[in-house]
């Protein structure tokens, strides 16, 4: 039954500890959100203050790359290129989530109503997070390298760290290099000219294996430690690619994934009219401490709640909430089509 109904004060209750609820309430720790929250300072610096209203798109501008000459001769009228310039548009992405809790709800209930509050509160910044990690997960698969495999093939020959595949868009490494898979997606990157250190986004498969390997050297005196210098690695608990049955990973340039909040400006300014139908407008931080601030909007409104039964009234109170999480996710920009800093790599059976 919904809206408290089963906690109303029909006999002897108790509240469990937020401890022995934590299993129900259990999220996905949102590792890959954390990871962009980490350099929404160093990509953009001035990317909030740019947008002054959700009507306004932001363009991002970027020196492009200038090719080496073939020239090997001097010349009295040695005229050069200009270099040139692009641009991209931040896209913004909202999630919401909404609380809705009747006053009269918590008189005959064992459940206070500043319990209610903090419960449905912290569940919502759970939601938050959850639905973001999983947004950021599907920006970076979504914005992965999708260059030809002749292109990509040709380039990484030196490195010969296993083949690109046109059709997943990925590096496939071999099992027989299972043991090497972390040194090979090095010499990969650093054959595409990406130089270290690298942000690593692993599937739990790709993950334990990560950590069976870097634990080999107390274990049989094979020092394996060497293996993963430079690499920063987040496990998620989503299937980074379900074309690799036998785990993946997306590697980048460490930093490369930025994630940057943006608030209304009434929110951040701050609107307070009391328990009314025009209520309150503010911001307020991620209560877990990833640095996020989202908008929070409130009103109060009469109500019948009296179809809840067992805890409803046909004069109610009403106060009505609602979470806005807003985030542009950014990755450093490159010209050529279907280029990126990101790339996907799988592991082989």
């Amino acid at each position: 039954m919904a809206n408290y109904a089963t906690s109303v004060l029909a006999k002897g209750q108790a509240v469990v500890t937020a401890k022995n609820n934590a299993p129900e309430q259990r999220r996905k720790m949102p590792t890959v959100l954390e990871l962009a929250l980490k350099n929404q300072e160093i990509s953009i610096p001035n990317a909030s203050e740019l947008r002054a209203s959700e009507l306004r798109p932001v363009d991002i501008y970027y020196h492009k790359d200038v090719a080496a000459g073939a020239t090997t001769a001097k010349a009295h009228n040695h005229t050069g290129s200009y270099g040139d310039s692009g641009k991209i548009e931040l896209t913004y992405v909202t999630h919401v989530e909404k609380i809705q809790l009747p006053r009269k709800i918590a008189q005959n209930n064992v459940v206070t109503y500043q319990n209610m509050f903090n419960n449905l509160y912290e569940m919502k910044w759970k939601n938050l997070r959850t639905r973001h990690d999983t947004t950021a997960l599907a920006f970076l698969y979504a914005n992965r390298c999708q260059l030809s495999a002749g292109a990509v093939n040709a380039e990484i020959a030196s490195a010969n760290p296993g083949t690109w595949e046109d059709t997943s868009y990925s590096l496939f490494i071999d099992a027989d290099r299972r043991s090497v898979f972390a040194q090979k997606i090095k010499s990969f990157m650093m054959a595409r000219k990406f130089l270290p250190e690298y942000d690593i986004v692993a599937d739990l498969q790709q993950a334990d294996a990560f950590e069976y390997a870097m634990n080999q050297a107390s274990g049989n005196a094979v020092n394996t430690s060497f293996q993963f210098n430079g690499l920063n690695i987040s496990r998620t608990q989503d299937v980074v690619s379900s074309t690799y049955t036998n785990g993946a990973v997306l590697i980048m340039p460490a930093g490369a994934l930025s994630a940057m909040p943006w608030n209304d400006p009434l929110n951040r300014s701050g609107v307070n009219s009391g328990e009314n139908e025009v209520g309150m407008l503010g911001t307020v931080s991620d209560p877990f401490g990833s640095g996020s601030v989202a908008d929070i909007s409130m009103y109060t409104q009469r109500a019948d709640t009296s179809a809840n039964t067992t805890g409803g009234s046909t004069q109610d109170i009403v106060d009505e909430w609602e979470i806005a999480l807003t985030i542009a996710y950014a990755l450093p920009p490159l010209s050529a089509a279907g280029d990126s800093v990101v790339h996907l790599v799988g592991q082989g059976s």
